[in-house]
């Protein structure tokens, strides 16, 4: 698929929805977006409901979070060999089917492990959504338009996030958990079928390309490997938080208000991004990333000296207004850094499992420092981690660049203003 025609005005968001296919794109990818703020919220209910055990619970949402990450590099094979097209019928097909299996396995009484087997089946079989809708941004929309189809899509990102387990909750008011784990795997194969119907068919990999030796998933992993450096600490702090807020709201005798302060997370997070997206940037993506990942580390360490509301819901909201916008940036730079539909399609499943990998990590690094060291030392820690990633992504940067010029994110060009 070639762009549009090129266009030096300033795009509003109805144009980024005109190009051909792109609107039919966009709706998939938010509905398939929203089953992945559902199911943790079903699965860990039903699961505990049904094998009557919180360990069986976390072990299926370990093994789902788990095979996402390690899936990732095949997941992006896939979409180059298949096209998008069929590989987000075949992985939405596969993933939803194996939630949507859940619940008869869980009234069936069989034994536990054949759950977590299944979810680690849906984890790797997992679609990617965002990854290939902003392929298809890339693909469609003229190159200054781009940065700002991604701000849109951060703030689609955050929504699905507030979205999804409210939309879980009320399934689980209205007919139970096991209504919010059916309705999670029934969105992500409608996501699945409503994007395949608009994605591009066939292998993406073009003639010139394999002639090259372009577009290898190894030889973009090596092209970008400073930003999924820099991308997994920044992920690590994302699923630490997730985790660290509602034992902080625990702590403070707050318990009830987990939910807000998420919410306040989420919203500072996507108006950021919304924000971001209509600046003329002069400084390059470089730049901007590893100043946002900074700027996230430090808002994370400083959460370590809040005792109350008071002080961390202003700091919730630093840590927001660099999270929306250092994913955005992270994704436009793996975009950025490639050529050709098979290495940018690459790149932005990379990203994916880079941050969500990192997020994994952290979640999990998170939960063992508040039950040994508390919430202040796992708000400081994660936020030392995400420095600490931070700076090696920049050194790797600079060896890459002092030993192969090429392409670097000084030559991205500035966000463009718009309307």
């Amino acid at each position: 698929m070639s762009r549009t025609a090129a266009d030096t005005s300033a795009p509003s968001y109805l144009d980024l929805l005109r190009p051909q296919g792109i609107a039919r794109l966009f709706l998939g990818s938010l509905i398939g977006r929203v089953s992945f703020g559902m199911m943790p919220v079903g699965v860990v209910l039903y699961v505990q409901q049904s094998t009557q055990s919180f360990y069986v619970a976390g072990m299926s949402m370990a093994a789902y979070s788990i095979g996402n990450v390690l899936a990732g590099p095949a997941r992006s094979w896939i979409s180059v060999r298949m096209g998008h097209s069929g590989a987000l019928l075949l992985l939405s097909l596969l993933s939803g089917s194996a939630l949507l299996l859940v619940v008869p396995l869980g009234q069936s009484d069989g034994p536990p492990w054949l759950l977590t087997a299944l979810l680690a089946v849906a984890g790797c079989t997992v679609p990617p959504f965002g990854a290939l809708m902003r392929v298809g941004w890339s693909r469609k929309l003229p190159e200054h338009w781009v940065s700002r189809a991604f701000g849109l899509d951060s703030v689609v990102e955050e929504s699905t996030l507030i979205v999804g387990p409210l939309l879980a909750a009320g399934a689980v008011a209205l007919s139970g958990a096991g209504l919010a784990v059916l309705f999670s795997g029934a969105v992500c194969v409608l996501g699945g079928l409503l994007m395949s119907s608009a994605a591009e068919k066939g292998h993406l990999a073009s003639e010139k390309d394999k002639s090259a030796g372009r577009g290898q998933i190894w030889q973009v992993a090596r092209e970008t490997r400073w930003l999924l450096v820099v991308f997994v600490g920044v992920g690590f702090t994302l699923g630490a938080v997730e985790v660290v807020i509602p034992g902080f709201a625990t702590e403070t005798g707050h318990a009830s208000l987990s939910g807000g302060l998420f919410a306040t997370l989420a919203l500072g997070s996507a108006f950021a991004a919304l924000i971001y997206g209509r600046r003329d940037w002069k400084t390059s993506a470089t730049t901007r990333l590893l100043v946002l990942s900074l700027l996230l580390a430090i808002g994370a360490a400083l959460m370590a000296t809040a005792t109350g509301l008071s002080l961390a819901v202003p700091l919730l909201v630093l840590v927001g207004i660099a999270m929306g916008p250092a994913v955005m940036t992270a994704y436009l730079l793996a975009d950025t850094l490639t050529e050709g539909a098979a290495a940018k399609t690459h790149g932005a499943i990379l990203a994916s499992v880079a941050c969500n990998g990192g997020a994994g990590i952290g979640a999990a690094v998170a939960g063992v420092l508040i039950a040994d060291l508390g919430v202040a030392q796992a708000f400081l820690i994660s936020g030392l981690v995400t420095a600490a990633a931070t700076g090696l992504g920049f050194a790797l940067f600079l060896r890459d660049r002092k030993e192969a010029p090429r392409k670097t994110a000084e030559e991205i060009p500035a966000v463009d203003p718009v309307r």
